[in-house]
């Protein structure tokens, strides 16, 4: 059993909420930072995140704005969130390390990998937004009444019947406060880097053949907010990357595909 704990860190004068955990077992143990996406999923409530922490020596810090973590008045752009992560890994004293990154957090990670080569190791892009295609638009997540919870169901996973997919059904007015409150935080925070261009950086597409990192990119074949043609993209213009894409999944791909997510991902950070 890894050694978890919830804390906080501070960066730039900002408390960040950070879960960390030491895998039991030899010393020596690969570091992972995880970037989270705009579920908020750095908690130990999230199953992918336990599992991981028995291979790898786990960071997972929530964005400004995200749960306890503060600073979001000092972020105006995904470029400040670079930043911000670049004065976290000082803060850590690391040269360089292995970062995964889930949608929102993909796109925080290839911003980071691209600008920063140096300070990437490895990187793991799942489901990432960050770069756009006319032909194939992402997803408008912000115009989705949040009243009827159910299309946020339907767009985030393939198989409606998931457990996480249920837990989305539910209306907002039968959820515990803080619950509420934690999911209205989230949302002002993506939308305050995320709502104008939408979830992109018109920048970040002729940047990323700057990422020197081995890249493994995750994609679910039926993801309906960030088609599997951006995985492509990502795969194509990033060097050193190859595309993994998993069958009947959707874009929460780690919570409704774990085992096949951790079968693809975990060799791949810890060779």
């Amino acid at each position: 059993m890894s050694e978890k704990t919830t804390g906080q860190i501070e960066v730039l004068g900002r408390r960040i909420h950070e879960i960390h955990a030491t895998p039991s077992g030899p010393r020596g143990a690969p570091k992972l930072l995880y970037l989270h996406s705009a579920m908020g999923e750095a908690t130990w409530l999230t199953p992918h995140l336990n599992a991981l922490a028995e291979r790898v020596e786990l960071f997972a810090p929530a964005h400004p704005g995200f749960l306890t973590s503060e600073g979001l008045d000092e972020i105006r752009d995904v470029e400040d969130l670079v930043y911000h992560y670049l004065a976290y890994l000082d803060a850590k004293r690391w040269d360089s390390v292995a970062v995964m990154g889930v949608s929102l957090g993909g796109w925080i990670a290839a911003e980071l990998a691209a600008r920063y080569p140096e300070r990437v190791s490895k990187l793991v892009l799942v489901s990432s937004v960050g770069i756009w295609l006319r032909e194939k638009p992402i997803a408008d997540l912000f115009a989705i009444d949040g009243r009827h919870p159910e299309r946020l169901r339907e767009l985030l996973f393939h198989d409606q019947s998931s457990p996480f997919a249920q837990a989305l059904g539910v209306e907002l007015s039968g959820l515990p406060d803080e619950v509420v409150a934690n999911f209205m935080n989230a949302m002002a925070a993506t939308a305050k880097i995320g709502w104008n261009p939408l979830l992109h950086d018109p920048r970040l597409d002729a940047l990323l053949p700057r990422i020197t990192a081995d890249t493994l990119v995750i994609w679910g074949a039926n993801d309906r907010v960030v088609p599997l043609e951006y995985g492509e993209i990502f795969a194509k213009r990033i060097p050193r990357a190859r595309l993994e894409v998993v069958r009947n999944c959707g874009h929460m791909l780690p919570l409704e595909q774990q085992a096949r997510f951790l079968e693809i991902a975990t060799p791949f950070i810890t060779a």
